[in-house]
């Protein structure tokens, strides 16, 4: 069974309130949550320590956003795995659809309540502890 309990997670939300509320519903299941005010900040300190799942908005001030930051994992990081689910304002198809391209795995587009951000982060950690099985079975 998937728990989010000891899952080393990192946030980067660019609105503080949003950030915080966050961070205080993934602590209390148990994950060990960093946060980050932007998609650069996060990278910057993703190559230093990886964690196992990302949790981006998708638009920052600047030129680093949360598809950049998803390409940069996904070109630089493969091994474990990083679920990584971007948070999007926009409902439209096309960023969805491009968002999955580039490999964000899940979308939660918001406003959305706290059950949906706990269930999508579960799902995810039972996708990590399934890669993670057929990863070791197969080395």
């Amino acid at each position: 069974m998937a728990s989010l309990e000891k899952t080393s997670m990192y946030l980067a939300i660019k609105n503080a309130d949003e950030r915080s509320h966050l961070e205080d519903q993934l602590v209390l299941d148990g994950a060990n949550v960093s946060t980050f005010s932007s998609a650069h900040e996060l990278w910057n300190h993703f190559q230093i320590r990886p964690a196992r799942m990302v949790i981006t908005d998708r638009r920052f001030d600047g030129d680093f956003g949360g598809m950049e930051l998803v390409k940069e994992i996904r070109r630089n990081h493969q091994l474990p795995y990083v679920y990584l689910l971007m948070r999007s304002r926009m409902g439209q198809l096309n960023e969805i659809k491009e968002g999955l391209e580039q490999g964000v795995d899940d979308y939660l587009i918001y406003p959305h309540n706290p059950f949906q951000i706990r269930s999508r982060a579960l799902v995810g950690m039972r996708w990590l502890t399934y890669i993670d099985s057929i990863t070791k079975s197969g080395k």
